[in-house]
């Protein structure tokens, strides 16, 4: 990657970083074409090349700048003191609608890029991967379903919250809801959880 592209306007940079992120998130690495990049953001082909070099390049480069952005939100946002399983849900839940007011397809980016096939690509981007791994599961592990005593049932809880949290922003997205609505119904749905569960 070339590093002038941090001399371009940031929001030059923010253009083209969020249609290659669309543009990505709907295709997945194979199918994802430059041309439709190029349409989406207005800018030539031959840019997209001089600074990342290729599809992969640009790959890469897209993943690695997704995890690093996340990984700053949370740190804006999470209280590392905090033990209550909910209550750092909504925090992270926080950040990441954060994240989708400045990178609508971020998320849905690093879900795509989850699955993907492409061996390749999969390597060059495991070691971010297992950071944000490592930082979302470290942030989950400290904390407790507070009012529970059975081991089984506070996993069940757990479940349950991720399947909801999971459900309802695919849901809301589709529908084209903006992030701030969607944190709002996060939280009644987890108050909701917490409430008739706890």
């Amino acid at each position: 990657m070339n590093e002038k592209f941090f001399d371009l306007p940031r929001e030059k940079q923010d253009r083209m970083i969020n249609g290659a992120l669309e543009v990505f998130s709907q295709n997945g690495f194979k199918h994802a074409s430059t041309d439709d990049m190029v349409k989406a953001v207005g800018v030539s082909k031959g840019l997209w090349f001089h600074y990342f070099g290729s599809k992969a390049g640009l790959y890469v480069f897209v993943y690695e700048y997704s995890v690093k952005y996340i990984l700053l939100e949370l740190s804006t946002v999470i209280d590392e003191e905090e033990r209550d399983f909910f209550e750092m849900i909504k925090q992270i839940e926080l950040a990441r609608t954060k994240v989708c007011k400045s990178y609508p397809f971020m998320m849905a980016f690093l879900e795509k890029a989850s699955a993907e096939t492409d061996e390749e690509i999969a390597a060059q981007t495991m070691e971010a991967k297992m950071t944000l791994q490592e930082r979302m599961s470290g942030l989950i592990k400290n904390t407790e379903v507070k009012g529970i005593e059975d081991k089984a049932r506070r996993e069940r809880v757990r479940k349950l919250t991720g399947y909801t949290i999971e459900g309802l922003i695919k849901e809301r997205t589709l529908s084209g809801m903006e992030p701030d609505g969607i944190y709002k119904e996060l939280k009644a749905y987890l108050d909701f959880i917490k409430e008739t569960f706890c």
